[in-house]
């Protein structure tokens, strides 16, 4: 989970939506619903400005896999539907009622263009996000259940009250019944 507000706020984006007439445009999400699916073209980088998505994916067997959180704050997409038009394969889920703002591709480079400084604001948020993601595919083959459990308590305590503890597991790489033990041993 990356917040994109050490680079980028909300604040910035709906001053340079008013001084740039850039027409970026807010979506409001239903606790429980999705707002883009696999099959979808992903048309948007979204900002979070309130509430909880989960992106998750089907593994080979169908199961729901939860390949990241995101919360207020953070900016999510689907990067090979929207940077690269491939075929989209994500699920995006409100876990709580969620606010949005919808930036598209043209209008990710009008913003880049108009202000060179955000050019290096991304590529900062492109590598922030690679090296979180590498390192929980990491920790996934290095850390026992328990340690990768302990440390998503510790730096992200929310998701606990805000999420299921199967999509928790699944994150974790675990399976739910595990979820369990490691938590009824502590």
């Amino acid at each position: 989970m990356v917040r994109a507000d050490k680079y980028i706020t909300s604040k910035n984006l709906i001053e340079w939506n008013i001084e740039h007439n850039l027409g970026l445009t807010t979506q409001s999400v239903k606790r429980g619903a999705l707002f883009l699916e696999a099959g979808q073209r992903c048309e948007y980088f979204y900002f979070v400005l309130k509430g909880l998505v989960r992106i998750y994916y089907h593994d080979l067997n169908g199961n729901e896999i939860t390949h990241w959180f995101s919360s207020k704050n953070s900016m999510i997409t689907s990067p090979f539907s929207f940077l690269k038009k491939e075929e989209n394969i994500l699920y995006f889920e409100a876990l709580e009622e969620t606010e949005l703002m919808l930036i598209t591709s043209e209008q990710l480079n009008t913003i880049i263009s108009r202000f060179k400084s955000i050019e290096k604001v991304f590529r900062n948020l492109y590598a922030e996000f690679a090296m979180v993601l590498s390192r929980r595919v990491i920790s996934i083959q290095t850390e026992t259940a328990e340690e990768r459990y302990l440390k998503l308590m510790k730096e992200h305590p929310y998701l606990f009250q805000k999420a299921k503890l199967g999509h928790i597991a699944s994150y974790l790489g675990i399976t739910p019944q595990s979820l369990s033990r490691i938590r009824k041993n502590l």
